[in-house]
């Protein structure tokens, strides 16, 4: 089972004022090799975003230029307009373990608040892609928005960008089936618990990692312990029962939702694993869902909810033995 790491290498913050940088990672002032950047919220890191990846890799290696990630944390309208943000498909750590995977040799963060959503768009080109993160290629997708209310267009990375010495490219939708692959689509999907297709997308199964904290022990009084996991409120997953893969070869039963049995109020992904006797607690797992069981409901008491959790069980013995 996975502990705890917070540090990851090859993550940093830029820092652009005297706030702290967030525990767990390091700050930069700024980049002293030449850079081929990309710039994006990348939730989920799905297939669309893979290809623009890709891009910026053959770019910086054809440059001999270092590649890099540019993302923000929170997410712009947590901080914009909180009761617009979306759910959430990866968090912080998650959304940085998925973009290194890909081989880029860097990600750098810029902390959204207040402050930085009301840098011109001019002055995010000149100051943060070109004086702090030393671009000389920039790759985006058709429709990059940037800088004081999403001022900032594509024609205007590329004017100052001719006047700095450097390029910027524009990278077209990528479709499956006549579908643009997005963030947006991958978080309707799983919303609507159609899991295997949001996986033709994702190009890999959906998954989180996160940390086990303490329950209120219900799921051991009806005979099934489950390890509960935190900060999973906004997940964009539909509120029910699923199959998953836990570490990539324990199989368990999930259920996210507010467990309506017994009064629950906030959401949270709670994990039983099948055959397995262990100490979770603490321990960051990795939970792969398969398969959408069914939805989450009020049973009259545990006893039955202890009888439907037994059939949950029997339903996914028989789709992944």
């Amino acid at each position: 089972m996975g502990e705890d790491k917070e540090a990851m290498e090859g993550v940093v913050f830029l820092k652009t004022s005297k706030s702290p940088c967030p525990k767990g990672f390091a700050c930069i002032q700024e980049e002293t090799k030449a850079t081929v950047v990309t710039v994006g919220n990348f939730d989920g890191v799905h297939l669309g975003h893979r290809f623009l990846l890709q891009r910026v890799k053959e770019r910086a290696r054809e440059r001999g230029l270092k590649s890099l990630v540019l993302s923000f944390y929170p997410h712009p309208l947590k901080v914009l307009s909180p009761a617009q943000k979306p759910c959430e498909l990866t968090d912080i750590a998650e959304r940085s373990e998925l973009l290194l995977q890909e081989g880029v040799d860097g990600v750098v963060f810029v902390k959204f608040g207040r402050s930085f959503a009301q840098m011109g768009a001019e002055d995010f080109i000149r100051e943060v892609l070109h004086r702090r993160l030393n671009c000389k290629h920039l790759v985006v997708g058709h429709d990059w928005r940037f800088g004081y209310r999403r001022e900032g267009e594509i024609e205007l990375a590329k004017e100052i960008g001719k006047e700095l010495g450097f390029e910027v490219e524009e990278i077209e939708p990528f479709r499956i089936n006549g579908h643009v692959v997005s963030s947006t689509l991958v978080r309707r999907l799983l919303h609507m618990g159609r899991i295997e297709e949001a996986r033709n997308y994702l190009g890999r199964d959906y998954a989180v990692r996160r940390k086990v904290v303490s329950g209120e022990g219900r799921g051991s009084s009806l005979g099934f312990p489950t390890a509960n996991l935190e900060h999973t409120e906004d997940l964009c997953l539909k509120e029910g029962v699923y199959g998953v893969k836990v570490e990539g070869e324990l199989l368990g039963i999930a259920n996210y939702g507010r467990r309506p049995t017994f009064g629950g109020q906030k959401k949270v992904l709670e994990v039983h694993l099948l055959d397995y006797r262990g100490e979770l607690k603490g321990k960051r797992l990795r939970v792969e869902f398969l398969k959408f069981i069914r939805e989450e409901r009020k049973f009259s008491s545990p006893q039955e909810l202890a009888r439907q959790i037994e059939e949950d069980i029997s339903v996914l013995r028989s789709l992944f033995r």
